[in-house]
């Protein structure tokens, strides 16, 4: 495990649920928690030491997903696991197109989407095959909240934007219901954003802000037909109405915190070595094109930024 911070631990959470998988070691400078495993202060003393690896994960910041996953796969033999995004533009994939062949990545090199496992996602999914005549997805709408902005200016440095931070969280949903996404506009600050994509059926509009008073983040799905769905995939719920206007509701009753839920599922399809689409490169690769398409059509006057403030003191 190369990094040990807030979101490897939920990597540890449910790896330890799996009576098939040893974490034989942890990677880390500075560690705040104790590992009933060793601990290496770099990546060059964890490889000394530990030369047979079936799958290495990394959870470290961004910017240095494509460089250990370059090397990862120059030394060891191993499954490199990244979190996402894998590359935040093109250029840093094909760092890794060049030096490697395609078979190759295609195999070893996985990327935990993890939203596009959510319980709710995948229950939505599976209604969609049911109904036959739902037509094409014609709008998608996600938002995306995070209560970020009190961070301190080291952790938000991590996430680098509310942006880069949701965007491929968003776009591992939405892609399992439409394809052929184009970007139409884009518009953020640091800590919000909004993006139109288009499709060949409609279109999808993204948007994140980092400041909120809690987490809270959804995605409508409307079909040609009328027929809709609402995912909330904080309470990881699912509001449904078909073709004739039937609704549906579908609660969550499992027993796992939402994080802990989506991991359950990549590491299902991982470690029983499914060529899950959402787990792969092509998704990977359509992150990376999104984000750096669109800081090239970036357009602020799209938007009109405000904020709700509350001071307590009661009506004037």
């Amino acid at each position: 495990m190369v990094g040990l911070g807030t979101i490897a631990q939920t990597h540890l959470a449910v790896l330890q649920r799996r009576s098939d998988v040893a974490v034989i070691g942890g990677v880390d400078p500075e560690p705040k928690d104790r590992h009933p495993f060793p601990l290496h202060a770099g990546i060059d003393e964890a490889l000394a030491q530990h030369d047979d690896l079936d799958l290495v994960v990394i959870a470290t910041p961004t910017s240095s997903h494509i460089g250990l996953v370059d090397r990862l796969l120059r030394e060891t033999r191993a499954v490199v696991l990244s979190e996402k995004p894998l590359a935040v533009d093109r250029q840093g994939l094909d760092l890794l197109t060049k030096a490697h062949a395609w078979d190759e990545l295609v195999r070893r090199v996985k990327v935990a989407h993890h939203f596009a496992f959510s319980p709710e996602v995948e229950w939505a999914l599976a209604w969609v095959s049911t109904q036959p005549g739902l037509g094409p997805p014609r709008r998608v709408r996600t938002t995306f909240n995070d209560a970020y902005a009190a961070l301190p200016e080291g952790q938000l440095a991590g996430y680098v934007s509310s942006w880069v931070d949701s965007c491929p969280n968003q776009l591992s949903i939405v892609a399992s219901f439409v394809d052929g996404l184009e970007v139409v506009s884009h518009a953020d600050l640091r800590d919000r954003a909004v993006t139109v994509l288009g499709h060949a059926a409609g279109d999808v509009i993204l948007t994140s802000n980092w400041a909120a008073a809690d987490t809270s983040k959804q995605t409508e799905v409307e079909f040609a037909s009328g027929a809709w769905l609402r995912m909330d995939h904080t309470s990881m719920t699912v509001v449904t109405c078909d073709p004739e206007q039937r609704l549906g509701h579908v609660a969550y009753t499992g027993s796992v915190g939402r994080k802990e839920a989506h991991y359950l599922g990549v590491y299902e399809h991982l470690l029983d070595q499914s060529d899950d689409p959402r787990l792969g490169l092509a998704l990977a690769e359509l992150i990376a094109q999104v984000l750096e398409d669109a800081d090239a059509v970036r357009s602020p006057a799209d938007v009109t930024w405000s904020s709700i403030e509350q001071t307590g003191a009661g009506p004037a």
